[in-house]
C-alpha cells in the first residue's frame, strides 16, 4: 500500500510539473483593452428653445443635442436638420429658421449652418466656414470681409441672403 501511495504522489507531481511546463510555453493572454470615450461638449444656436453649450455622451447625435436644448423653437426649419448626424467634441451647430411668413427663401448669414450656406451660389465648404468665422454681420455688405468674397461674388449672393440678428 505504501508503494501505491508513493506511486500516486509521484504521478501527481509529474502531472503538476507537466501542467506548469505547458502553461509556461503558452503565449500570455493579451490584456483586454476597455475603450472609454470622454463626453463631448457641443454648442447649439439658432432656432432652439435654449441655445448654449451642452455636454453629451460620446456617440450622441444631433437629435439628442436638440432635445437637451429644449427642442426646436416654432421658427425652426425641420427639413434642414440632419437629425442623425454624429456630434464631435467642440462642434457648433446652428438650427436654421424658416423664412418669414411670405416664404422668404433667402438664407440668414448670421444663423445658417455650413450645410445651408453651401447652397448659395459660389459657396463651398471652405467659404461657408469663413462666413461662419467672420460672424456677426451687421450688413450684407460685410460679406466682403470674408476672404474669397469680393464685389462680384457679393452681388451674386445679395439676392439669396438676408441678415438675421447678429
Amino acid at each position: 500500500m505504501g508503494a501505491r501511495l508513493s506511486l500516486l504522489a509521484a504521478a501527481a507531481c509529474c502531472a503538476l510539473l507537466l501542467t506548469y511546463v505547458v502553461a509556461s510555453r503558452l503565449p500570455a493572454a493579451a490584456p483586454r483593452l476597455i475603450e472609454q470615450h470622454p463626453d463631448v461638449q457641443v454648442s447649439v444656436a439658432g432656432a432652439v428653445v435654449r441655445p448654449g453649450r451642452y455636454t453629451l455622451a460620446w456617440g450622441s447625435r444631433l437629435e439628442e443635442l436638440i432635445e437637451a436644448a429644449g427642442g426646436l423653437s416654432p421658427a425652426a426649419d425641420e427639413h434642414l436638420i440632419a437629425w442623425g448626424a454624429h456630434l464631435t467634441d467642440g462642434a457648433a451647430w446652428v438650427v436654421a429658421s424658416q423664412g418669414d411668413p411670405q416664404g422668404d427663401p433667402r438664407i440668414d448669414i448670421n444663423g445658417a449652418s455650413t450645410r445651408l450656406l453651401e447652397t448659395l451660389p459660389g459657396v463651398g465648404p471652405v467659404t461657408a466656414g469663413r462666413i461662419i468665422e467672420a460672424r456677426p454681420f451687421h450688413s450684407v455688405d460685410d460679406l466682403v470681409r470674408v476672404r474669397g468674397i469680393g464685389g462680384v461674388r457679393l452681388e451674386a449672393l445679395r439676392p439669396h441672403v438676408t441678415l438675421g440678428a447678429p
